[in-house]
């Protein structure tokens, strides 16, 4: 069985949505359970009462966003909830960019999530989202083995470094999740090894949000590697790491200053992926090239 919560103000909208549901997911899983919600407050009091394992959502209601708005409180109070944004009048682009505030923190992709997530047309063929979800689902029933358990000890091996074991947990997932897009896309940028070239060929495909948090992590762990190979020891944060450099008396104002510039343009691409330029590529080439220098010197 699987339970769905549909959220849409229009009649109309929430029974095509629970006919694409049941066309995707009948040859999966013939039990499917629907409830509606006709508000944001309604979803919520639902969710707090009752088990679901897919919410969809418009985005707007009364007012433009709510949907959107109310989204920061969802993801916190039900953490393994799988959600599928659905839009019709904002673009997937903006969606995500507004997205955005709340889910900086998961680094590649924005997202790193410990569930199924989406932002969707009206217009969309919605099939292979909705059959996503559901695996998602499914995966998060069994237990230990389950997948947001795999995500999140994929998440501690990359904030240790530890790609090549990320990688296994990813292929884990996709074991138990053929075809997941977050995984897929994971391995894949891990495989292809995080690079400046990496991040500007997502920026130049338009996808700044992508391009941006690829380029943040990218000089942070670039800096680490600095701090490492100057003082003979790595720490786990750049304010850390500055701190350490700045003791030693061989790094100079003129060091300093390019490790500021970098940490800088690092804050920049996590915190403010929207403001993205052509110019802070360039920016990033030239001092880290500066940077690779004064190690040679």
């Amino acid at each position: 069985m699987v339970r769905v919560l549909v959220t849409d103000d229009d009649f109309e909208d929430r029974e095509l949505l629970k006919l694409e549901i049941q066309r995707a997911l009948e040859p999966l899983e013939p039990d499917i359970r629907f409830v509606e919600a006709v508000s944001v407050r309604q979803a919520k009091q639902l969710l707090t009462s009752q088990i679901f394992d897919l919410l969809t959502l418009d985005i707007e209601f009364d007012r433009m966003n709510e949907g959107i708005d109310a989204l920061p409180e969802i993801f916190e109070t039900w953490p393994t909830l799988n959600i599928i944004i659905v839009s019709g009048k904002l673009n997937k682009s903006e969606v995500a960019q507004q997205l955005f505030r709340f889910t900086k923190d998961n680094v590649l992709k924005g997202k790193r999530w410990s569930r199924h997530f989406d932002v969707l047309d009206k217009k969309d063929d919605k099939t292979e989202a909705f059959r996503r979800a559901y695996s998602f689902a499914a995966s998060q029933k069994e237990g230990t083995e389950g997948v947001r358990e795999l995500f999140l000890l994929a998440e501690s091996y990359l904030e240790k470094g530890m790609l090549d074991r990320c990688i296994e947990i990813y292929q884990k997932i996709q074991g138990l999740i053929p075809g997941d897009a977050e995984s897929g896309e994971n391995i894949a940028i891990f495989r292809g090894g995080l690079s400046l070239d990496a991040a500007h060929e997502y920026f130049e495909k338009g996808e700044t949000i992508v391009a941006s948090l690829l380029l943040g992590y990218y000089i942070e762990s670039r800096l680490k590697e600095y701090t490492a190979a100057f003082i003979g020891c790595s720490y786990p944060s750049l304010a850390d790491s500055l701190k350490m450099l700045e003791e030693n008396r061989g790094f100079s104002q003129y060091r300093k200053g390019i490790f500021n510039r970098l940490a800088r343009l690092r804050n920049k691409a996590i915190h403010e992926p929207t403001a993205l330029t052509e110019q802070d590529f360039d920016s990033a080439k030239k001092n880290l090239e500066l940077l690779t220098e004064t190690l040679q010197a």
